[in-house]
């Protein structure tokens, strides 16, 4: 059984220049009767190539367009299987193949790009390119014609305002700001912030080795010192209270003086330490 289009109206596709139209998948459709308005924002996308990311950055030197882009993939793709397949190629495809007659369009363009579709994941393997332009739309309607409009269209056209209603519309497509947004893919982690990272961190490790082996050196310093000072100040009292007990006088002894009278005067002031011990 054959598809029969159900509808009514046209489809458009807004796209940058550099990328072909592919009305079929990416257009949006406009309704007869009514007054369609179309918003649009510019977005410029870009990615990185490998090995951070998939982008494709030029196009092959062997393909039907010059700037490489997702739809042109898509299309030269499709073209190549119908040449390849029915020695003919669509009204939209590129190339310098006849175009195919309405019989070649039933019998086999039209099968084969069905089938392509099908297995179109093994076969037609389209990355996204690094650097894209995008229009994103916002599209709201109102019904057409008024009363008034519909009087005055029959008399300019002499046609009815039922025929009208059916085969008029209106498109507006306007941006809704005039800027544009941009979108990039960055690295997460480049080479200059890792090997900061690294200096940074080798930086703190040795700078606190080195600061611990000094204080370790200064602390056996002081320990050392110590020890030194200790040392050197018990060998001084030792030689001090040497020479302290070699100036006194010999000890009398009591068996000899015992029968001798000491008057000792007792206004007279004791003397010092030494004086009492000797």
């Amino acid at each position: 059984m054959e598809e029969t289009a159900f509808e009514a109206g046209v489809r458009v596709q807004v796209h940058s220049q550099a990328e072909p139209p592919f009305v079929h998948e990416l257009g949006f459709g406009v309704a007869p009767g009514f007054q369609t308005f179309v918003a649009t924002q510019e977005q410029r996308l870009t990615y990185l190539p490998p090995p951070w990311g998939e982008c494709v950055s030029r196009a092959r030197d062997s393909g039907l367009f010059e700037v490489y882009s997702v739809s042109g993939c898509r299309i030269e793709c499709e073209t190549r299987y119908i040449v390849e397949n029915c020695n003919c190629r669509m009204v939209y495809m590129p190339g310098d193949s006849p175009y195919c007659t309405p019989e070649q369009y039933k019998d086999c363009a039209e099968p084969a790009l069905s089938a392509l579709s099908a297995v179109e994941g093994t076969n037609c393997i389209c990355r996204s390119p690094c650097n894209m332009t995008r229009y994103n739309k916002e599209l709201s309607m109102v019904k057409i014609p008024s009363k008034t409009s519909a009087r005055y269209l029959e008399k300019k056209f002499n046609r009815s305002e039922r025929y009208i209603t059916d085969n008029i519309l209106v498109l507006d497509v306007f941006f809704e700001a005039l800027n544009y947004e941009t979108i990039e893919q960055k690295k997460a982690y480049e080479v200059a912030g890792l090997l900061g990272d690294i200096g940074g961190q080798m930086g703190l490790f040795i700078g606190a080795s080195i600061l611990t082996i000094l204080e370790l050196f200064d602390y056996a310093y002081e320990m050392l010192k110590e020890k030194l000072l200790d040392l050197l100040n018990r060998e001084e009292e030792e030689e001090n209270h040497g020479e302290e007990v070699s100036t006194c006088d010999p000890v009398v002894n009591h068996s000899e003086s015992i029968s001798h009278t000491v008057s000792v005067p007792l206004q007279k002031t004791l003397g010092t330490l030494e004086e009492i011990a000797c």
